[in-house]
């Protein structure tokens, strides 16, 4: 077996081949050989993707067939987050980034790696936005994710503008342009949700320096009336219950008739 001319260690290789990736890597290992890399380099490259096999492992015991984009994002956004709590670890974070690389390129030639569709465009800042609510604005779950569908709304809107770069192109005329027209076919809710999704995503651009003025009061604010709607109708024990309290002894209450 591949893995036993690299490794020695029975508690290594158990633990490599005892997760979700263990049949993908033993053929990674055999390919890197393969393709003329030093024993020491495939020890690296295979300690390093382990780790995305570790966080796999923690989601299913089942062995995985494929890999797909998604789930090496996920496996980065999550490692990333520990390397940041456990100090300056980015150089290490940049070798599995490698190595991981190296095992997608070698998933791709076997047909065993699923990409994704096309990233948007808007996507980073969309992320860094909905980051932004989670440690500053400590928001609720619940909120980051009406904030995330609003917010996507407005950046697909913008379109090649929808970048860290293309924000310093936002202008109140700009918003206005965009929900105005939004507003009019929208219902409250939606209405409010957008409101509250601009002010923020606005307020996190000028935080972070993306816009050079404050524009998030440059969301118009759309006047709603209790009674802007007329109600369609009364039910039949509504109406019995209103006919019922007619005082039909007043001349108000009379129905005409002549005694």
């Amino acid at each position: 077996m591949a893995l036993e001319l690299v490794f020695e260690c029975p508690r290594t290789l158990k633990k490599l081949r005892s997760g979700p990736l263990g049949k993908l890597l033993e053929g990674f290992c055999d390919w890197l050989l393969e393709h003329g890399f030093a024993r020491y380099t495939v020890r690296k490259h295979l300690s390093n993707v382990n780790h995305l096999n570790q966080h796999l492992d923690t989601r299913t015991g089942a062995g995985w067939q494929t890999l797909s984009s998604q789930d090496v994002n996920g496996f980065f956004k999550e490692f990333s987050l520990r390397a940041r709590n456990r100090g300056p670890l980015d150089p290490h974070l940049s070798r599995v980034r490698f190595s991981v690389s190296r095992f997608i390129e070698y998933l791709r030639v076997c047909g065993l790696f699923e990409a994704l569709a096309k990233t948007p465009i808007y996507q980073p800042l969309r992320e860094t936005y909905l980051e932004w609510m989670r440690e500053h604005q400590h928001a609720a779950a619940g909120t980051i994710e009406l904030r995330s569908h609003s917010i996507s709304q407005f950046l697909q809107w913008l379109g090649p503008q929808a970048t860290l770069q293309g924000c310093l192109e936002l202008t109140a005329e700009t918003v206005e342009r965009f929900f105005l027209p939004y507003a009019q076919k929208m219902g409250r809710s939606a209405r409010r949700s957008m409101q509250a999704a601009l002010r923020t995503f606005l307020r996190f651009c000028l935080y972070q320096g993306y816009v050079q003025r404050p524009l998030e009061r440059a969301v118009p604010t759309w006047r709603t009336y209790k009674l802007a709607t007329v109600p369609r109708g009364l039910t039949d024990e509504q109406a019995l219950k209103v006919l019922r309290g007619i005082n039909r002894n007043s001349r108000g209450g009379s129905n005409g008739v002549t005694h």
